[in-house]
């Protein structure tokens, strides 16, 4: 991602390789040295294993606000939508920014790493196989995030937890927020699917639903449009609130999704 004059150019694939994968990563710029990544053992420790960076005008010691989680896609780098938050930044909101636990080729990072006798299914329908076994690299993304999350609230006791990501973070967002602990309110999910693993949460009774602004290229070569097409009806299905805007494009976030997800996450 590259920023020139305050605005933001959309995200695009710079490896014909990837599109034959999941989920991939997104072009964009390291963040600055000011915006480093917690590295000491401990540091990651108290923020559910994970290296993060926090990017807010808020004091360390302000609570409430709203907090926002920045989940990356495969094989990008910790940092890689630190950029996204720095355009979103605002008075009363904390971006936190964390790095998936995986090493990946080229010096990524990966929620869960795409080995085909491995990777989580995409979900077809809300019914839950006989023969269903959890897949152990979701549950630990879906554990880490949730470890954040506890956190973040622990700490700042945000009046609101949101969640934001993109292709396999996007997909991350979701499982999150349906597993309900801690409550997520809003989920911007960009360029992602519904898996397997996220469906138990899906048809689970849930006494608040979050809310999901979702955004699919039409022309995702990474992630097919139709598979987050099917997630999006079967979360309208069980009754959760979904803003859907499907765009003629890649696998990318545009300026108008962006736009588009700054106006969900900070209504009014």
């Amino acid at each position: 991602m590259t920023l020139e004059g305050g605005q933001v150019r959309s995200f695009s694939r710079r490896s014909a390789l990837l599109a034959t994968l999941a989920s991939a990563p997104l072009a964009c710029r390291r963040s600055s040295a000011r915006l480093a990544m917690a590295a000491d053992a401990g540091a990651a420790q108290a923020w559910g294993g994970l290296s993060v960076v926090r990017v807010s005008s808020m004091r360390e010691d302000e609570r409430g606000g709203t907090a926002v989680i920045v989940l990356h896609g495969w094989g990008a780098p910790g940092d890689d939508l630190v950029p996204i938050a720095e355009t979103l930044k605002r008075p009363g909101v904390r971006f936190i920014v964390p790095a998936a636990p995986l090493p990946e080729i080229g010096g990524g990072r990966a929620w869960w790493h795409l080995d085909p006798h491995t990777r989580p299914p995409h979900a077809a329908s809300d019914r839950v196989a006989p023969d269903f076994r959890p897949s152990p690299p979701v549950v630990a993304a879906r554990t880490a995030v949730q470890g954040l999350i506890a956190t973040v609230v622990d700490r700042y006791a945000p009046e609101t937890v949101a969640l934001l990501g993109f292709s396999q973070g996007a997909m991350l967002s979701i499982d999150v927020a349906l597993a309900g602990t801690p409550a997520v309110a809003r989920v911007v999910a960009m360029s992602g699917v519904l898996l397997v693993d996220s469906v138990p949460a899906l048809i689970a009774p849930h006494a608040v639903k979050p809310r999901f602004l979702l955004s699919h290229g039409r022309q995702d070569p990474v992630v097919p449009f139709a598979s987050g097409t099917r997630g999006k009806e079967l979360l309208e299905a069980h009754g959760f609130p979904v803003t859907w805007r499907p765009f003629d494009g890649g696998h990318e976030i545009p300026p108008s999704v962006l736009a588009d997800a700054e106006r969900f996450l900070f209504p009014g």
